[in-house]
């Protein structure tokens, strides 16, 4: 039970494997996703109809049939997921409960007291201000600079407490070349500071300072927040592992030797994480009581 004194409850089994599990970064959809958000919604209407007239002129009226039936198919697949016909591929992964992260211990294990851990947040990001986007100079050297360390930081995650990092891109600044953040977990500003001066690190950092007034184009940045424990908490509901709830980190089995990593996702339904003061434990997660049982907090 995740009562006062009692083991959180994990809800995701630990890996059994040498290297840490690659970080959400690494996503299927997020080459996808960076190259929509090139152009306007506009932008690519225009381009679809140019590609469709090219076809018409072509083929003639064959040139509607794989429009159509790409529509169709779409049209009966929401359909029947809707109607619970099919299985719902935007449910894989939701893990149906309150949870919360508490990170774990050198034995794995999430603990008995919520936020019992330091924890380094620190936020990094690119924007194109160029009408090439992706393509303008210097952004994919920059780029590829940005994978290479983060490779890095999957590979030395010991060395550096790095537990893992989620990538997001901004719908609310304008229609296309949006800013893109990386949300990064440590486990100590010292860590960060340490791979902040290795030697790849050190290697994009040069070729930066060489090209940031000749390339004004290109926005980088960076935010850092170095949090005591105690002092954060995390909620989600229904949800994919995301943001913390993605990090791992390691620890060796005490039967076997072999390396483990642990995931921080526990049940928050109950006990000490019911509520957002308990998940910080500033108090013992009853002053929600008075509202029912269930309550969001």
């Amino acid at each position: 039970m995740s009562s006062k004194g009692q083991p959180f409850i994990s809800l995701i089994p630990p890996r059994r494997q040498e290297k840490k599990p690659p970080s959400a970064f690494f996503g299927q959809a997020a080459l996808h996703n960076v190259l929509r958000d090139q152009f306007s919604l506009a932008t690519w209407l225009c381009m679809g109809a140019v590609l469709q007239g090219i076809l018409y002129m072509t083929i003639g009226r064959l040139s509607l049939l794989p429009a159509c039936s790409l529509l169709l198919f779409k049209t009966l697949t929401t359909a029947g997921t809707s109607l619970c016909l099919l299985r719902n591929p935007y449910m894989d992964r939701v893990i149906l409960n309150k949870i919360s992260t508490q990170i774990p211990d050198d034995h794995g294990q999430q603990g008995t007291k919520p936020a019992n851990a330091e924890l380094v947040v620190f936020l990094i990001g690119i924007q194109v201000n160029h009408p090439l986007g992706i393509l303008a100079p210097g952004v994919k050297a920059t780029g590829d600079y940005f994978e290479s360390m983060t490779r890095d930081l999957d590979d030395k995650a010991d060395e550096y407490g790095f537990m893992g990092m989620t990538s997001w891109l901004n719908g609310s600044d304008r229609e296309s070349k949006n800013m893109l953040l990386n949300v990064c977990y440590f486990r100590s500003v010292e860590g960060l500071h340490e791979f902040a001066h290795d030697a790849l690190h050190r290697k994009g950092w040069d070729f930066w300072n060489k090209i940031y007034k000749t390339h004004p184009h290109i926005t980088l940045y960076h935010e850092m927040y170095h949090v005591p424990r105690g002092n954060y908490e995390s909620i989600f509901i229904n949800s994919r592992p995301s943001l913390s709830g993605t990090n791992f980190t390691s620890y060796t089995d005490p039967k076997t030797g072999e390396k483990m990593w642990a995931s921080p996702v526990v049940d928050a339904s109950k006990g000490l994480l019911r509520t957002s003061a308990g998940r910080m434990s500033r108090s013992d997660a009853t002053e929600n009581d008075k509202y029912g049982p269930g309550s969001y907090a």
